[in-house]
């Protein structure tokens, strides 16, 4: 799994780089941290403590017209949630609730189209993203007072929104900063029926060349 994840990940990188070569299109980093939300229809889990995600990676766009543009590249997404469990099991605890800790980390593809507005002040363009997430399950530390483990869903998927503006530097460089949301809408879990669903809210600072 792990020789699959750094073989895309070395292909997605070949590819943008090559496609950026193209004027229509602007290839970049961008990174930013925030917060991780978790829903759960779980029965067992009596309470949840909002946690901390970050996200980091490559980005490219496409411009098919002036304010319209295609993004992609991939991100690296990791996630850390507390939350209550109250276990069948007797003798655990004496009222048989235990703290437990959740760190997932996933590489995120992304497919968004990017809508934005005329230049103001010759360098400043307010924009929009909305769109779908591939999320490729990477790995997990699931850690509290009881030892069992969670099985992942290999493949999971995510409704992406984003909103900020951008600022041309350097000629043709850009500089953006915006707020993420992003929302799965597929069960992080493999279980057929409790399921356990992630969101953040994350502000992203990005450069592209």
């Amino acid at each position: 799994m792990r020789k699959k994840f750094y073989f895309l990940l070395l292909a997605m990188m070949m590819a943008l780089v090559a496609s950026a070569q193209r004027f229509e299109y602007q290839l970049g980093l961008k990174g930013g941290i925030g917060a991780a939300f978790m829903s759960a229809n779980d029965k067992n889990i009596v309470s949840k403590d909002n946690g901390y995600t970050y996200k980091f990676g490559l980005t490219g766009i496409y411009y098919f017209k002036e304010n319209y543009g295609i993004v992609s590249g991939f991100n690296i997404m990791g996630s850390d949630i507390s939350y209550r469990y109250e276990v069948a099991t007797v003798n655990v605890k004496a009222d048989n609730i235990i703290n437990r800790s959740l760190h997932n980390t996933y590489l995120q593809i992304p497919f968004l189209l990017k809508m934005r507005t005329d230049a103001f002040a010759d360098k400043y363009r307010v924009f929009g993203e909305v769109g779908y997430g591939l999320d490729l399950f990477v790995s997990e530390q699931d850690k509290g007072e009881y030892d069992f483990h969670h099985g992942y869903r290999d493949i999971c998927s995510s409704l992406i929104l984003h909103f900020g503006f951008e600022m041309n530097v350097l000629n043709r460089s850009t500089l953006l900063f915006l707020v993420g949301y992003d929302s799965f809408f597929t069960s992080m879990m493999s279980m057929k029926h409790d399921k356990i669903t992630m969101s953040n809210l994350c502000f992203e600072i990005g450069f592209l060349f």
